[in-house]
């Protein structure tokens, strides 16, 4: 078991030590990835941001984007601790799956929700920022987040019904089981826009900022999440998401809790509160 210090640390020497500490676990290195003309992804100090950029598509994502999203999720670094998505652009987040290339069988409904599903099993908290409409599956992509932030004026629509189009079967029960049957009826059978306000009203959205300060809300959320304790937040993740989906279980509940509990980053998070410090977590 580590000691904590038994006097007053000194300011100034403690200072420099969370700093070098912080550039040993999260480096100073920004970490810049091609993976598509149209998505672009950076990983520094802790952060990952996945960023839409083809507004004139409506960032819709077709065979290559989809890939490319897969690409960033294979490079996320270990130190990264939080991923962001976004977009580029203040008019539109994104409109889901390509349709024309569903239309041409190019991709299907059944690849675009393997995406979606593999950013909701990530053991990292994620946060879409919503910083214009969001159509179709960008709905699906959105809810695959942990939280969710949008720009004030915003709109949202799940167009599936006035053109014909079931939705994909998994993202109805995704939708029913975080927004309820009613609501989801609203979104998906009537086709209902609701507005930022209805969103955040309804919970969908975590909060609302103007345009000049949805991005720089959301980098200051994520870097709050960063400084927690890694360990303990990915396994209260998963336990949530486990309870949603019905594959909780006590016991295995109890044996990860337990491993929380014996964790070297719950004596340094002791510590540091009897020492008036910031914690330096190291997810173990």
């Amino acid at each position: 078991m580590r000691l904590c210090h038994s006097g007053q640390p000194k300011a100034p020497l403690l200072g420099l030590l969370e700093r070098l500490c912080h550039t040993l676990c999260f480096g100073k290195r920004k970490k810049e990835v091609t993976v598509s003309n149209t998505i672009s992804f950076v990983q520094e100090q802790g952060i990952a941001t996945l960023s839409f950029d083809n507004p004139a598509r409506r960032n819709a994502l077709g065979a290559t984007e989809l890939a490319a999203i897969d690409a960033a999720l294979d490079s996320l670094e270990p130190a990264t601790r939080v991923l962001v998505i976004t977009s580029s652009d203040d008019r539109i987040f994104c409109a889901g799956a390509d349709l024309s290339q569903i239309l041409e069988g190019v991709i299907s409904g059944d690849r675009f929700q393997s995406v979606t599903n593999r950013i909701a099993a990530l053991p990292i908290p994620t946060i879409a920022v919503l910083t214009g409409n969001v159509f179709g599956g960008g709905a699906e992509l959105a809810l695959s987040c942990d939280f969710r932030i949008g720009r004030a004026g915003m709109t949202l629509r799940i167009p599936a019904a006035a053109i014909g189009l079931c939705y994909p079967v998994e993202g109805i029960e995704r939708l029913t089981r975080r927004l309820g049957p009613n609501l989801c009826k609203r979104l998906l059978v009537a086709a209902e826009t609701f507005s930022s306000e209805q969103l955040l009203a309804h919970q969908l959205l975590d909060s609302v900022h103007s345009a000049d300060e949805v991005r720089a809300a959301a980098q200051a959320y994520a870097e709050t999440l960063l400084k927690l304790a890694p360990l303990s937040v990915s396994t209260m993740l998963d336990l949530i998401r486990q309870i949603e989906v019905g594959t909780y279980t006590r016991a295995d509940a109890e044996v990860r809790a337990k491993h929380c509990a014996d964790s070297e980053d719950l004596q340094e998070g002791i510590c540091a509160q009897r020492e008036k410090r910031t914690p330096l977590f190291h997810g173990r």
